[in-house]
């Protein structure tokens, strides 16, 4: 059974839930919240402010840090 298919069998309740979680983790983020993410990231104010920039025109879904 597919994940889809998992949901789609699961109860209303669980359904909701889940979509409201999708919501939330695929909202845009503010050009704050990016450079904060930057920020914990290692990042120094100076040089992520120029990313920022960049990244708050573009349509990204996620961004994933390599672990090492």
């Amino acid at each position: 059974m597919t994940a889809l298919e998992k949901l789609k069998a699961a109860p209303p309740e669980v359904r909701e839930a889940t979509l409201a979680l999708m919501d939330e983790l695929s909202a845009p983020m503010t050009p704050r919240e990016i450079e904060r993410a930057l920020c914990r990231a290692g990042m120094s104010r100076s040089r992520a402010r120029p990313i920022v920039k960049v990244l708050k025109h573009l349509p990204i879904v996620a961004i994933g840090a390599a672990r090492p």
